[in-house]
């Protein structure tokens, strides 16, 4: 079984065509640790409101550059699934980077994750996300908009909507329904028509 990687990126603005990622956060499955590095980058692109959101007037000046990080994080995610919030923006900003994808081919996006179990119309951000979580009772860390805290909120608010995934599942179980074993439409149980004789 391959490893989950959960993973955010802070970029100097928002189109991988020229903009570029300047912060790299991570951590492996449960592992205690979680890392962030910032990396070799040029803000000769940049877009100044992105910088000004995400943090790096307060982080990135006077930080060392980390040129193996991205050897070393190339060879750790090789194969294994990353677990973002948005993971088609991680992913072409990485790919842009590194010109090539060695992650697994299927990823994991939270707020696609979320917008099933928490019943969303439309997909919602992180904060959204996890500002939910938190009215439900969860202990989730605020997000900032820097790397390691955003993906210490990333893998908790995962695990929280797990463990919704389960307590719902759970409800079926005692309600005498097996997950898998009938499909709601539009509020009909179609199991128990088919058993009356419908259609």
């Amino acid at each position: 079984m391959n490893d989950l990687i959960f993973l955010d990126t802070e970029t100097t603005g928002l189109d991988s065509d020229k903009h570029e990622v300047w912060e790299i956060g991570w951590v492996v499955n449960e592992d205690r640790q979680v890392q962030s590095v910032v990396v070799p980058h040029s803000l000769a692109t940049a877009d100044p409101d992105a910088l000004e959101m995400n943090g790096y007037w307060d982080r990135a000046p006077g930080a060392p550059f980390t040129p193996w990080a991205d050897i070393e994080l190339r060879k750790l995610i090789k194969g294994n699934t990353l677990v973002c919030a948005n993971p088609p923006f991680d992913r072409g900003f990485l790919k842009k980077r590194w010109g090539i994808e060695p992650w697994h081919y299927r990823s994991v996006d939270l707020e696609t994750m979320a917008m099933g179990i928490l019943e969303h119309d439309r997909p919602k951000g992180l904060k959204d996300v996890s500002d939910e979580l938190r009215e439900l009772g969860y202990n989730i860390a605020e997000p900032s908009h820097g790397a390691w805290v955003d993906v210490v909120v990333l893998r908790e608010s995962y695990r929280a909507l797990r463990d919704i995934q389960k307590l719902k599942n759970d409800a079926l179980l005692r309600a005498g329904y097996a997950p898998g074993s009938f499909v709601p439409s539009y509020g009909r149980d179609v199991r128990t028509e088919k058993a009356n004789g419908g259609s």
